[in-house]
C-alpha cells in the first residue's frame, strides 16, 4: 500500500503540470490586460493584445520558465536529494557515449520525417484536426527564429517536459510497482494529452514512448533531453528547408526510407552498440 501512494504522486504531477500551465497562460494574459487598460484604457488592451500574439516566443518562455524550475525543484527534492546528487550524475553518464548521441540524431531524423505519415493520416480520417493543428502552429511563432525562439522551442520546452514525464511521472510509476512497459505507455499517453491537441497529441505521445524508452536505456534524462532538443530543432529549421528547397518526390523517399532507419537505430540503442558498458566488456 506504501508503494501505491505513488500512482497518486504521478497523478499529482500531471494535475499540477496542467493547472500551472494554463493558469499562467490566464494570469500573464490578465496582467498583460489590466496593464494595458491602465495605461490607455481600451485602446491599451488591444496593443497589449497584439503585441502578445506578434510575440509568442516571449509569452511561451514567461511560461515555462516558472514550470521548469518549479519541477526542477521538485525533482531535485524526491529524485536527486534521495539517491544522492553524485550517485545520480554518475549514473546518469554512465552508459552515454558520443556514439548513442550519434544512434539518437539518426532516430530523431528518421521519427521526424514518419511523423508525416500520422499527419497524412488525420488528412485522411480527419482533415478539420489537421487544419486546426495547422492553424495552432502558425500562430504559436515556432518559426519566428530569434534568440527568444531558442529558449522558448529548444531549450525549456525539453528541459522541463523531460523532468516532469520521464523523470517525476515515470519515476513515481515505477516506484509504484508499474512494469517499465506499463509506466512508459502511461507517461506517454499523459503527455499527448498535455499539448491539448489532437493532431499533436497522437505524435507527442509516440515520441513520449521513445523518449522514455531512452530514459529507460541510459537510465538517464541527458539523453531524451537531447532527442527532445533536436526533435524541436528538426521540426523547425529543418523542415523550413525541406519546403524550401526538396521537390515532393524527394520528401516522399525521406518518409519512405524514415521507418527502416528508425526501426535500425532503435536496435542500434537497444543493443547497445557504442555503449560505454559495451567498450568496457571489450577491454
Amino acid at each position: 500500500m506504501k508503494k501505491k501512494i505513488n500512482y497518486l504522486f504521478a497523478a499529482l504531477v500531471f494535475i499540477a503540470v496542467m493547472c500551472l500551465m494554463n493558469g499562467l497562460g490566464y494570469f500573464w494574459s490578465f496582467l498583460a490586460m489590466i496593464e494595458g487598460m491602465l495605461l490607455r484604457g481600451e485602446q491599451g488592451v488591444d496593443i497589449v493584445y497584439t503585441f502578445l500574439m506578434d510575440h509568442m516566443n516571449f509569452y511561451s518562455v514567461m511560461i515555462y520558465l516558472p514550470v521548469a524550475f518549479l519541477f526542477g525543484v521538485w525533482f531535485y527534492l524526491t529524485v536527486l536529494l534521495k539517491e544522492g546528487t553524485g550517485v545520480y550524475l554518475r549514473k546518469s553518464t554512465k552508459r552515454v557515449s558520443l556514439v548513442c548521441f550519434g544512434w539518437t540524431l539518426l532516430l530523431t531524423l528518421a521519427m521526424q520525417h514518419a511523423t508525416s505519415l500520422i499527419f497524412l493520416l488525420f488528412q485522411l480520417i480527419s482533415p478539420e484536426a489537421l487544419s486546426d493543428y495547422n492553424d495552432l502552429v502558425e500562430g504559436s511563432s515556432m518559426m519566428q527564429y530569434s534568440l527568444l525562439w531558442v529558449f522558448s522551442t529548444l531549450i525549456l520546452p525539453p528541459l522541463a517536459e523531460e523532468i516532469i514525464f520521464r523523470g517525476l511521472i515515470m519515476k513515481y510509476l515505477q516506484r509504484a510497482g508499474a512494469a517499465f512497459v506499463v509506466a512508459n505507455l502511461i507517461q506517454a499517453v499523459l503527455f499527448g494529452i498535455f499539448h491539448q491537441n489532437l493532431v499533436q497529441g497522437v505524435y507527442a505521445a509516440v515520441l513520449g514512448f521513445i523518449l522514455g524508452y531512452l530514459a529507460w536505456r541510459y537510465d538517464s534524462l541527458l539523453v531524451p533531453m537531447f532527442m527532445h532538443f533536436l526533435y524541436n530543432l528538426t521540426g523547425t529549421v529543418l523542415v523550413d528547408f525541406e519546403n524550401a528547397f526538396l521537390p515532393d518526390w524527394a520528401f516522399v523517399i525521406l518518409i519512405f526510407f524514415s521507418v527502416p532507419v528508425l526501426a535500425v537505430s532503435l536496435l542500434m540503442i537497444h543493443f547497445g552498440i557504442g555503449d560505454k558498458k559495451k567498450k568496457e566488456r571489450v577491454r
